[in-house]
């Protein structure tokens, strides 16, 4: 049986290849855009943890009064959302990207197609696009220990409900690392979509 932690990374990995689907679709549409200029290194890094500092320090300033007119002390809940290696990993996998024609000719299409929502966001740091990140980037570090036995994986997936085509489960049940690519592939993609729309690609 899986953990609750197993069941809701896998459920979430599943969730996002539908995404999956999407995004590469749009790698089959032409467009004239150039790729981006990739960061140096070390600046993706430096930029989120900046935003990191900058959400914690606006929330600082807005704490909360209580009925006495004191200002309430509690833990900030954004100075912690990542630590500098886990900024150190996400920028690792952002530079590799940005390196990969396929994903940057999706990059360029989605700042295309998602040109206004990009916008909206305009030039301030997101809480939940750097918890997402994270999010994405925890789960991949789970499936590391996940998939050391890709058999188990695969049954324990479809006990726990996860996998309900019945083509899919043949293909998983015959070649177990399928299953592994095609969830790292989701929270990949994922991953990437939550950058673009923060800016850091």
């Amino acid at each position: 049986m899986l953990s609750c932690t197993s069941a809701s990374a896998l459920r979430s990995a599943h969730a996002w290849l539908l995404l999956l689907l999407v995004l590469c679709s749009l790698l089959l549409r032409p467009t004239a855009a150039q790729f981006g200029v990739a960061r140096d290194k070390g600046k993706i890094k430096e930029l989120l943890l900046q935003h990191q500092a900058e959400l914690a320090a606006k929330q600082a300033g807005s704490a909360e009064v209580d009925v006495n007119g004191e200002t309430q002390t509690g833990t900030n809940p954004t100075q912690g959302i990542m630590s500098p290696k886990d900024a150190a990993d996400l920028e690792a996998i952002l530079i590799q990207a940005s390196q990969d024609e396929a994903t940057m000719k999706m990059v360029v299409q989605m700042k295309i197609e998602m040109k206004d929502e990009i916008e909206a966001l305009g030039n301030e740091p997101s809480e939940d696009i750097l918890r997402g990140m994270l999010h994405q980037l925890v789960e991949m570090r789970f499936l590391e220990v996940l998939f050391k036995d890709p058999e188990r994986a695969v049954e324990e997936s479809i006990k726990e409900g996860l996998i309900e085509d019945k083509k899919k489960i043949k293909e998983y049940k015959k070649n177990p690392a399928l299953l592994e690519t095609d969830m790292r592939k989701g929270l990949y993609f994922s991953l990437i979509s939550l950058a673009v729309a923060g800016g850091y690609i």
